[in-house]
């Protein structure tokens, strides 16, 4: 087996990097989409205050949601790299 290379060693680090900016990205876009199209709204106090609510929550959501799946693609690459590691023989 051949030694893998120095890149796709620290390639989980840009994924763990590229979930926090992903993440945040995405929550700030949403949450900016919902205040700007809740802005003046005329549903009503209640409705209003309803529906900035589920749209909040969704952009909250959503930004987790992504950033998560981008820590655990970082984490995977993790475990696949000490596994290749761990049963990596003496080269053929």
């Amino acid at each position: 087996m051949s030694e893998l290379p120095n890149f796709l060693r620290k390639l989980p680090y840009l994924f763990y990097a590229l979930a926090l900016v992903l993440g945040g990205w995405r929550f700030l876009n949403e949450w900016s989409l919902v205040e700007a199209t809740y802005a003046y709204s005329n549903f009503g106090d209640e409705a209003s205050s309803f529906a900035h609510s589920i749209g909040r929550s969704s952009a909250i959501y959503w930004g987790v949601s992504d950033a998560f799946y981008l820590i655990s693609s970082g984490a995977l690459l993790h475990v696949l790299i000490a596994i290749y590691d761990k049963m990596k023989g003496p080269a053929e």
